[in-house]
């Protein structure tokens, strides 16, 4: 992916891997990280699902950008779990790509995220020269 993602950094987000159409990425659950009961806040999981999709469909000179996205919340995590998101591409057309993300805590399923993404096209240039 193009660019720097310092939300990425922030969160202490490590990618552990991305080709076009793939990614995976992990983070390890801080204090910080975590809400009023004790459990990761689920923003911090879709974050970490968003991360794995933003990689999977921005590789190399690509860009897109999310238009829909949605996750399901399955088991809990909490302080000290390492979590890893996998992104797989699932469809691919000319100007949209779906990604399925599965967010997961060793072998245990902890979330599932899909995301729609819109494929931004490079400007072409004007054939109106002034």
């Amino acid at each position: 992916m193009k660019g720097t993602d310092y939300f990425r950094e922030f969160l202490g987000v490590k990618v552990l891997d991305a080709k076009d159409g793939y990614a995976k990425v992990s983070m390890q659950i801080a204090k910080e990280h975590t809400n009023s009961v004790g459990m990761t806040h689920g923003g911090v999981v879709f974050a970490l699902a968003d991360c794995a999709f933003a990689e999977a469909v921005n590789f190399g000179e690509k860009q897109a950008v999310a238009v829909q996205v949605g996750i399901n919340f399955l088991k809990p995590s909490v302080e000290g779990d390492v979590l890893t998101a996998e992104a797989v591409r699932i469809s691919e057309g000319k100007t949209f790509a779906l990604c399925d993300v599965k967010v997961s805590k060793g072998d245990r399923l902890i979330a599932s995220f899909s995301g729609l993404a819109y494929k931004l096209q490079p400007e072409k240039p004007s054939s109106n020269s002034q």
